[in-house]
């Protein structure tokens, strides 16, 4: 069975990936390129190759999961240009001289600073788990982080 599967992936390629690509335009608001979105559709056909043995669903509400776990991963992954973007200034752009200034300007903040931009902005962590790994308050955490953008804001 496992070979049979094999040979229907590029079957299986070619009926869903319309639909992926749907699936990852509609999460993503249209925020990222068509070359991302190929990456993201590419990923999520290997995921189901790699997976193929273990699937206990239809293959399209299947497909469907892994494009969205993809198209969030991928965003948190860039997540760090987005918010940075955001919460910093609308114009900020990542020039060589301004990624030296934050650089320099996460120099002035504290361990407790560090780690928090680290794990929400660096690696994806949501504020909840942020609370919980750092047994810390939600509200805490959510102050905490407006205090290092409103540090990194200043001049």
């Amino acid at each position: 069975m496992h070979n049979k599967v094999d040979l229907n992936i590029e079957l299986l390629i070619e009926e869903y990936t319309p639909y992926i690509f749907k699936v990852v335009d509609s999460i993503s608001n249209n925020s990222l390129s068509y070359q991302d979105k190929e990456e993201i559709i590419s990923d999520t056909f290997y995921l189901l190759w790699k997976n193929q043995t273990k699937i206990k669903t239809n293959i399209k509400s299947y497909l469907a999961s892994i494009a969205k776990n993809c198209t969030y991963n991928y965003l948190n992954h860039t997540k760090l240009t987005f918010e940075l973007n955001e919460n910093l200034e609308s114009n900020f752009t990542f020039d060589y001289d301004t990624n030296l200034l934050i650089k320099e300007k996460l120099k002035n903040l504290n361990r407790e600073e560090k780690d928090l931009f680290n794990l929400y902005y660096l690696n994806g962590y949501k504020i909840k788990e942020i609370a919980r790994i750092k047994r810390k308050s939600i509200s805490n955490v959510k102050v905490t982080l407006f205090r290092v953008r409103k540090k990194l804001k200043e001049d």
